[in-house]
């Protein structure tokens, strides 16, 4: 049983707004069960259980069509889930998609194919969660995902990566109606790949999450919970610290680990519980993460980069190896740029659980080895070319505000010190890479234009609540691509786009406040 707290009844008055399925086809989410270079997956949800089509092709050239057979989930609201694999598909490639079932039809979107395995093409992936709303009396989505998810559109990623918290309580499936509808504008053109968290389930392998997505189901369990995909020479790896057995995970991750020794210069690792946080949950909160047994591993294996959520803040720690499993912890900050650019010696821990809950109100830094922090909300962009990884933290202001996501929180340049990609000599350990010599942008200081391939740049982001335009990246995909999202599109009638959730008023979050922050301090499921 959920505890209720009473809450002012101008605010109930305010803040009531629901988000429901209004047409069919809907929830438009694109996402990898296979390799990222020659295959996509296409998913969506229907009230039919006829069968449906998917229609695709080359940007621009003529589009193939593919049956499709409908999925019923048995969960109330959540209809039929159809899902098609498209194969065959050209590495670093833009293609065209429009689905078909229960006689509607879809706008005509693009997504993108990652560039070949292995290859030195460039990869963009974006990264942020705890996006989820408030439950008191009834559920209130975030007043500000819904235009962070448009700004994180707008970057035209190849991977966009939840760190959890996507609902507030896995159990009511309403509330995945709601942010689905709401996630759409994202997850139709950017492969969108989400861990777990609390919030999310408590029905391992059999809850609305397993039911909507479709990801790589090649581990032990069978499940979506984690798996790895590998774009380009990057390595990307989801684990769940609140579904299945933690230790069997990490068994198959050190076999994950192990075969992409050399076929990868970066790899990345998410889950939602942090291993180390200044945040209300602290550092290996009830070891969920098993840090005595992950972070020597994470530490063998040359780990670049762990992403997490569950504290609602953002905060980079140096680069560290050690600090559990009986090893003493040794930090090393980036050598240049104060601590900003270099090549790291050891794994890069961040949390990154500000996309719209309830940012920490009070939240200081102070956990050793905390290099920088902010309790705005933000997401990240990283974009990997040339043996580099350029991290900018998209900083979209405070809670009460509506996001904007203008400017960068910092700027961070993770440098290889040797690498394939490389387009000149190697250079030296914690020397500058080629072109790398620039400073990072200060917190705050305006970015570059959003058309650049610069990492740092910021894009022109539609106002909360709209949906941005597909027009797409170039068809070559080796580039980094500005965006070039208007908010003139809409989505003709079919799907939910939620845009009323995103205005909440700012006089409902100020009287909502209060009461739930005094929820949080009583919610024993935090």
């Amino acid at each position: 049983m959920r505890s209720r707290l009473p809450v002012p009844l101008a605010a109930l008055i305010l803040a009531g707004v629901s988000c429901d399925a209004v047409a069919s086809p809907r929830w438009l989410r694109t996402s990898w069960t296979g390799p990222t270079d020659t295959t996509l997956t296409i998913s969506w949800t229907d009230d039919s259980t006829a069968p449906g089509e998917v229609e695709f092709g080359r940007q621009g050239a003529t589009r193939t069509r593919t049956s499709v057979a409908a999925a019923p989930t048995g969960l109330a609201g959540m209809g039929s889930t159809y899902t098609a694999t498209l194969q065959g598909l050209q590495p670093a490639a833009t293609y065209e998609y429009l689905v078909r079932s229960a006689g509607g039809t879809s706008a005509v979107r693009t997504v993108r194919t990652a560039p070949a395995a292995g290859s030195c093409g460039a990869v963009r992936f974006t990264a942020g969660g705890d996006s989820r709303g408030e439950d008191v009396l009834f559920y209130t989505p975030s007043a500000q995902w819904t235009g962070i998810a448009a700004a994180m559109a707008a970057e035209q990623s190849h991977i966009s990566i939840h760190t959890g918290d996507f609902v507030h309580d896995g159990e009511e499936l309403g509330q995945w109606s709601t942010e689905m509808g709401r996630l759409e504008p994202l997850s139709r053109s950017t492969p969108f790949f989400m861990v777990l968290g609390n919030h999310d389930t408590w029905t391992p392998g059999a809850g609305a999450f397993n039911a909507l997505f479709a990801y790589p189901a090649d581990n032990p369990d069978r499940v979506e919970d984690y798996g790895a995909l590998v774009l380009g020479r990057v390595l990307v790896v989801w684990l769940s610290t609140y579904t299945f057995d933690m230790d069997r995970q990490l068994d198959w991750l050190q076999g994950v680990l192990n075969a992409h020794r050399d076929d990868v210069d970066w790899r990345i690792v998410s889950f939602h519980t942090p291993v180390w946080s200044s945040g209300a949950h602290g550092s290996n909160e009830n070891d969920k993460p098993r840090a005595g047994r992950l972070v020597p591993m994470l530490d063998q294996a040359g780990v670049d980069l762990v992403f997490n959520g569950h504290d609602h803040d953002y905060e980079r720690f140096h680069p560290s190896r050690g600090g559990y499993g009986g090893l003493a912890r040794q930090i090393q900050p980036l050598s240049a740029d104060g601590g900003r650019r270099g090549v790291a010696q050891g794994t890069t821990y961040i949390v990154t659980g500000g996309a719209g809950a309830l940012v920490n109100p009070l939240f200081v830094a102070h956990v050793e080895g905390s290099a920088a922090s902010s309790n705005n909300l933000h997401y990240l962009v990283g974009d990997v070319q040339d043996g580099r990884l350029t991290l900018a933290v998209r900083d979209c202001g405070g809670q009460l505000l509506a996001p904007h996501c203008q400017g960068n929180l910092e700027t961070v340049v993770f440098e290889k010190p040797t690498s394939p990609c490389w387009p000149a000599a190697t250079p030296d350990a914690g020397t500058p890479a080629p072109d790398a010599g620039t400073p990072a942008p200060d917190a705050g200081a305006p970015a570059a234009d959003a058309g650049s391939a610069d990492a740092g740049a910021t894009p022109a982001v539609p106002d909360a609540g709209t949906v941005p335009a597909d027009s797409g990246p170039g068809a070559t995909g080796n580039e980094t691509p500005g965006p070039t999202g208007t908010a003139a599109e809409t989505d003709s009638g079919w799907g939910c786009d939620c845009s009323s959730a995103g205005a909440l008023p700012l006089l409902a979050l100020a009287l909502l406040v209060p009461a739930l922050l005094l929820r949080r301090r009583a919610a024993g499921r935090r």
